[in-house]
């Protein structure tokens, strides 16, 4: 029997849910529209905000507050020189320290 039959005909198949997150570990590649960017540069911005959440998962950050703090601060003139302190693990750190004073 196949590694992705079932042994009973109403049960899910066995891979359904692990081994399709473990090859698509990211809802955002499940997403119709970033096929569609109309233009190279949109497919580039899609792929920098795309890496970005990804990379705030991996780091065990909240996307939705990092790019909202972040671009409360670019909006506010972050200084360029200090982008670095922006990035989403130099986040974490700064917020988990935040955490832990609080």
């Amino acid at each position: 029997m196949p590694a992705w039959t079932s042994t009973r005909e109403n049960s899910a198949p066995r891979h359904t849910f692990q081994y399709g997150r473990a090859r698509h570990p990211s809802d955002l590649a499940q997403c119709k529209n970033s096929l569609f960017a109309g233009h190279d540069q949109g497919a580039e911005n899609w792929a920098c905000i795309a890496s970005l959440i990804e990379t705030c998962k991996l780091t065990g950050v909240d996307p939705h507050a990092y790019l909202t703090g972040v671009l409360t601060k670019l909006v506010n003139l972050w200084p360029a020189a200090r982008i670095d302190e922006l990035m989403p693990w130099a986040w974490a750190v700064e917020h988990s320290a935040a955490k832990l004073a609080a």
